[in-house]
C-alpha cells in the first residue's frame, strides 16, 4: 500500500507541475512554452513519436488493464 501511495503521489505531483506550467505559459503570453508546443516539438521527430507511443501504451496498461 505504501508503494502504491508513493506512485500515485508522484503522478499527482506531475499533474500539478503540468498545470502550473500551462498556467504560467498562458500568463506570460509566450506561445512557445505551452504543453501543446512541447508535445508538437517532440512529435516532430520520429524517435519522439515512438517514445510518446510507448509512454501512452505504458500508462494505458498500468491504469486501464489492471
Amino acid at each position: 500500500m505504501v508503494v502504491q501511495a508513493a506512485i500515485l503521489s508522484g503522478y499527482a505531483a506531475l499533474v500539478v507541475l503540468a498545470v502550473t506550467l500551462a498556467l504560467h505559459a498562458r500568463g506570460t503570453g509566450r506561445a512557445g512554452s505551452t504543453p501543446t508546443a512541447y508535445l508538437a516539438t517532440v512529435m516532430s521527430h520520429p524517435l519522439g513519436r515512438w517514445l510518446v507511443l510507448l509512454l501512452w501504451m505504458w500508462v494505458g496498461w498500468h491504469f486501464f488493464v489492471r
